[in-house]
């Protein structure tokens, strides 16, 4: 906040204040008030306000996305109740967000196309501004990308209100489509067992626990029931205890 005085020279009664220049130093202005000191003082107050208007929405058209992260750094992530460690995490994601072109935007001028296309890069990889080809970053690291980026353009609405509203809130997080190979390792091994071994219910279900092979599951219970080597569990209990007999596929009985 600009401070100023006046002082009375003559008559009349002046103001007078620090401002900063085209080059960024600081030079006094005085204006001239009236014979009243009262009035030069209100005169001195709205002069202060005009400047310090002025002064915000001029750093508020300049003010770069980087800029705002270490804005909310300083100001919020650093002196709130987060742990050492998030906090760290945070500082950490605010260091190679500003090494991306978009840190370089004028925060005015970001969209949330902008933003979305930012995290598509780092969750599915691509071409980096360097040059370099990357793979996507974990799922860890994206949700602390979008955290920190959630969280700085919310403080540039509130308290800062240095845009109007937060484009964070139209962004979607992507996931990458998990591959896995069934057949090869330990996969392979189940799937050749579940293809080539009679199964019963209580076996295939605890596969079916595993989501990477819930299609060797499902596979196997309907090879199983086409060329009879699909057998439910031999011994079905009752409340009571005791079992039943069960008819196999050719027409056996077992139990």
């Amino acid at each position: 906040m600009a401070k100023g005085s006046v002082r009375k020279k003559g008559k009349k009664w002046y103001y007078r204040f620090y401002v900063e220049d085209a080059s960024g130093k600081m030079v006094q202005k005085e204006y001239a008030g009236t014979e009243s000191k009262s009035e030069t003082e209100k005169l001195l107050r709205k002069a202060l306000e005009d400047y310090e208007n002025k002064k915000f929405v001029a750093k508020a058209d300049s003010l770069t996305v980087g800029e705002l992260l270490d804005m909310w750094a300083e100001e919020e992530l650093k002196t709130g109740t987060l742990s050492n460690g998030t906090v760290e995490n945070y500082l950490g994601a605010i260091r190679c967000i500003k090494k991306h072109p978009i840190a370089d935007r004028k925060l005015k001028t970001v969209t949330a196309e902008h933003l979305q296309a930012f995290l598509d890069l780092l969750t599915f990889g691509g071409e980096f501004p360097d040059g370099k080809v990357k793979k996507g970053y974990s799922k860890d690291y994206i949700h602390s990308f979008s955290a920190v980026l959630q969280q700085s353009f919310r403080f540039a609405v509130f308290p800062k209100q240095l845009i109007s509203f937060n484009p964070m809130q139209y962004i979607k997080l992507k996931r990458q489509a998990e591959e896995v190979d069934l057949f090869s390792g330990q996969h392979q091994s189940v799937a050749c067992f579940a293809k080539h071994q009679p199964l019963s219910l209580p076996v295939l279900f605890r596969f079916r626990r595993l989501p990477h092979l819930r299609l060797v599951t499902r596979n196997a219970l309907q090879s199983g029931k086409r060329t009879g080597v699909y057998r439910p569990d031999c011994r079905h209990h009752t409340p009571h205890g005791r079992h039943h007999q069960r008819q196999g596929t050719d027409g056996s009985s077992f139990g």
